[in-house]
C-alpha cells in the first residue's frame, strides 16, 4: 500500500490572508469613531474600550531598583 502525501489546494496563499485580515482591520480602524459612538450603553462601551486597551497601549512591566539604575545610569553615581 502507497501512501502520498496531497497537499490541499488552496486559493489564498499566507501573505494573502494576512493581507485580507490587514485590510480588515484597517477598515474597522477607520469605522472605530462610529462604532463606538453606536455603543450607547456605558458598560458595554467600557467592556469595549478595556478589550481594546492591551493591543494600543504598551504592556507596563515591574521592574527592580538595580536594574532601573542600571538602565538610566544611576548605578554609577551610587557605587563611586
Amino acid at each position: 500500500m502507497a501512501t502520498t502525501n496531497k497537499v490541499p489546494n488552496s486559493k489564498y496563499m499566507a501573505g494573502d490572508i494576512r493581507n485580507l485580515i490587514n485590510q480588515a482591520i484597517q477598515t474597522e480602524l477607520t469605522n472605530l469613531p462610529s462604532t463606538l459612538a453606536d455603543i450607547k450603553d456605558p458598560v458595554q462601551r467600557l467592556n469595549f474600550l478595556t478589550k481594546l486597551m492591551p493591543f494600543v497601549c504598551a504592556p507596563i512591566k515591574q521592574v527592580g531598583v538595580i536594574t532601573a539604575r542600571r538602565e538610566t545610569g544611576e548605578d554609577d553615581i551610587f557605587s563611586s
